[in-house]
């Protein structure tokens, strides 16, 4: 039978990576929190979890696996500053396609409009 730590001594509840030099505000997220905030289901979560450009997750135990809030917001501004630059990029692409392109015509016949049917 184990013993749980007491709750005074908070040293024991705390991951090896939190007494080693992690800044007090900085906490710990489970997948839930990243599924929050990424607004993800849960395979899609797991799935941006093993990203490798993801940060690594600390282990608390066996089954149990927890992020930085603090590596995670940075991931999200990353991906946000990525996404924007992509949409400027292609904003302008279009700009200078339609601007290069001579402008179009329609040919060929036109017909009319079927006409509906009344109903019986």
């Amino acid at each position: 039978m184990t013993l749980l730590p007491h709750p005074e001594d908070s040293s024991g509840c705390e991951p090896e990576v939190t007494r080693q030099g992690r800044r007090d505000t900085d906490q710990l997220i489970s997948i839930g929190d990243i599924r929050t905030l990424f607004k993800l289901g849960r395979t899609a979560a797991y799935e941006l979890t093993r990203r490798p450009e993801f940060p690594a997750p600390v282990q608390i135990s066996r089954g149990c696996l927890r992020w930085w809030v603090s590596e995670v917001n940075a991931y999200a501004d990353t991906l946000q500053r990525e996404g924007a630059l992509s949409r400027a990029r292609r904003t302008t692409t279009r700009q200078a396609d339609f601007a290069a392109a001579p402008p179009r015509r329609i040919t060929g016949t036109v017909r009319a409009a079927r006409a509906h049917r009344e109903p019986s």
